[in-house]
């Protein structure tokens, strides 16, 4: 049955057109590392989410791992708003990534999330090197990004060179193995993808749990098939 507007609550959460929505799944997933930190720091977690959107991060590990104190990074007034009903303790706003340094103190944060946002800066490596600045010894930086098979990561890029981007489309695009080159340097504990083959409202698929642990595992394994990932640093203590 194909669904036209959202009927479920993906993995219990948010309004979703299918229980197990792999789209969804990039939340869900960030939420084992952040209930790892939680058990060792307890609620006096410190989270900096980078361009939370409408808070999906936050909404995912509070109802599945628990409460923690979080800063989010956003422009937009209207997250900025929705932040603010999420209960966001604190809102970083007119920062612009491409060009500022998030003003922040070094190592000042125990999980710092970045979900969708690096393939849209043109500074990305220098994203990162600050991104990993604010992060505590001991502590996780979560980075999710889109994954393309070789051909088209080299596609992509040449038409940007040649044309540009539209405003907030993506400049970098990532193969896996441009993707560990990126990262190289780069305290990486773990890559996964988790979206193989996602239809969403038009197949239901995403409504049974197995389809959504196959997808995980193959995604485990051989994340360059699946259409994003999800890169764990762990900063050094």
């Amino acid at each position: 049955m194909i669904r036209t507007a959202p009927t479920e609550l993906a993995f219990g959460v948010v309004p979703a057109y299918r229980r197990f929505e792999l789209y969804q799944a990039r939340y869900a997933e960030l939420v084992p590392v952040v209930a790892e930190a939680l058990a060792e720091k307890g609620a006096g977690l410190e989270v900096l989410d980078i361009g939370p959107g409408n808070g999906d991060s936050k909404k995912f590990v509070d109802a599945l791992a628990g409460p923690a104190r979080w800063t989010a990074v956003e422009v937009s007034p209207r997250y900025i708003e929705a932040c603010r009903a999420l209960g966001y303790e604190r809102i970083v706003d007119g920062v612009d990534l491409e060009r500022d340094a998030l003003p922040l103190p070094d190592a000042s944060y125990d999980v710092v999330i970045a979900s969708h946002v690096l393939e849209h800066l043109e500074n990305a490596p220098d994203a990162l090197k600050d991104w990993l600045r604010v992060v505590r010894p001991g502590g996780h930086l979560l980075i999710g990004v889109p994954m393309h098979f070789g051909w088209l990561a080299a596609l992509a890029r040449l038409k940007y060179r040649l044309f540009g981007r539209r405003p907030r489309q993506h400049c970098v695009f990532f193969s896996m193995r441009t993707l560990r080159a990126f990262f190289a340097g780069v305290p990486v504990r773990r890559i996964w993808g988790f979206r193989v083959v996602s239809a969403r409202k038009w197949l239901p698929l995403e409504d049974a749990e197995w389809f959504y642990r196959l997808s995980r595992w193959v995604g485990s394994r051989w994340p360059w098939l699946t259409g994003e990932v999800i890169v764990h640093v762990q900063k050094p203590r």
